[in-house]
């Protein structure tokens, strides 16, 4: 009898190899098979459906689709106030205390309203900078033509709600068409802090993208740039985050002219935006806040020959004299803010003037310094004279 332990049983089947990922018992999945030309065969030859592409969490905030409802509540960018401040932007006016530029803003919004280039039903003037009376005078000036200031401890409102307000009306879709002036800034957000003023900055953006318009007036700091010109208050932010930013400067009338000249001079633009712009208005004894409003009128530039910034009015000499004083005696040690104040006490001039020429004379050059600052304890400042400029030889 054969024995059969010899001879081959049948083919035992291989265990599927065990994937990697998935469920254990799960069947593997089909290779594509090689066609005649070596290709591996497509999912419609051999029924297996392709792997499903999954949306990423960002897609379901895509606009593809919604062209045609952006187009038809976009804003063009045409000119609001003037030629320099834009509908649909952010723009941004420095400038220092009492120079002008409420009267200027709220005089151009009247010219607006007049013009068509603005209902003014959509004009909402958000003043927390004022007092009884100046808000008064204000409110007066625009309910006259329909426009609306609000003012925080009136009607409700509170400067804490502002924000909220502003992405409310984003949200809703109102934001479209309306022109919000914010005056002051700093009364909104701490422009001293990259965080807060950032955040501030885009809900002004998401605002403006949403067809509305933001004007915000805030103040140009109290010490200038080393060459003399005005320095913006705050961290850059709004500086780059706003569409247009702007300087304004109040210039000196000519004597016998009862104007006052302020002039724009621009830091940002994205949009045709006039380098500079100047206006003036009266500063007739007597006359009141909305015949002072009236009385504005644009200056062109061949107007402004002859005119000086306030800022450069002063005589630079007598204070410089006096400086020089003040350092030989011994008492550039008292710091920058009490050698201010020495400067002022006699009333001249004011404490601001005098920082400006303390700080235009400042520096390492002896062909353009008189003085510079050693710096102690705390960043207080020590100052010391210069070598004094050589004198300049007499005419034969």
């Amino acid at each position: 009898m054969e024995d059969d332990s010899d001879r081959p049983g049948p083919p035992v089947p291989k265990s599927p190899t065990p994937r990697l990922n998935g469920p254990p018992n799960e069947p593997p999945e089909a290779e594509p098979t090689p066609d005649a030309e070596g290709r591996g065969a497509t999912p419609e030859e051999t029924g297996v459906p392709p792997p499903i592409k999954r949306d990423t969490p960002l897609h379901q905030h895509s606009l593809n689709g919604h062209s045609a409802r952006l187009k038809a509540s976009a804003v063009d960018t045409k000119p609001l106030l003037g030629d320099f401040v834009k509908l649909g932007q952010a723009t941004m006016i420095y400038a220092q205390a009492n120079a002008g530029k409420t009267l200027t803003t709220l005089a151009l919004l009247l010219e607006a309203i007049e013009q068509g280039r603005v209902e003014a039903g959509d004009i909402l003037y958000v003043n927390a900078d004022d007092s009884s009376k100046g808000l008064a005078e204000k409110v007066e000036v625009l309910e006259g033509y329909g426009a609306h200031m609000l003012a925080p401890g009136h009607r409700g409102f509170k400067a804490s709600q502002f924000v909220d307000k502003l992405k409310e009306a984003t949200a809703n879709g109102t934001a479209r068409g309306s022109v919000v002036i914010i005056d002051t800034l700093k009364k909104f957000t701490n422009l001293m802090d990259k965080g807060r003023s950032s955040e501030f900055a885009q809900v002004c953006r998401e605002f403006v993208m949403m067809g509305g318009t933001i004007f915000a007036l805030g103040h140009t700091a109290k010490t200038p740039n080393p060459d003399g010109t005005p320095r913006y208050q705050g961290t850059t932010d709004i500086l780059e985050d706003f569409d247009a930013v702007y300087v304004a400067e109040p210039m000196g009338a000519k004597p016998g002219n009862d104007e006052r000249i302020i002039r724009f001079t621009r830091l940002k633009s994205r949009a045709e935006s006039p380098e500079v712009v100047a206006y003036a208005y009266s500063t007739e004894a007597g006359l009141g806040y909305g015949d002072k409003v009236a009385s504005l009128r644009p200056v062109y530039p061949e107007e402004l020959d002859g005119h000086a910034l306030e800022m450069d009015q002063i005589d630079d000499q007598g204070v410089v004299a006096t400086i020089r004083c003040f350092l030989a005696s011994g008492h550039g040690h008292v710091g920058q803010d009490k050698i201010v104040r020495a400067m002022a006490v006699n009333g001249d001039i004011s404490r601001s003037q005098a920082r400006r020429v303390l700080d235009r004379y400042t520096g390492t050059d002896p062909e353009k310094h008189l003085w510079n600052f050693e710096k102690g304890d705390r960043g207080k400042r020590t100052y010391f004279l210069l070598k004094p400029r050589p004198a300049p030889e007499p005419e034969a």
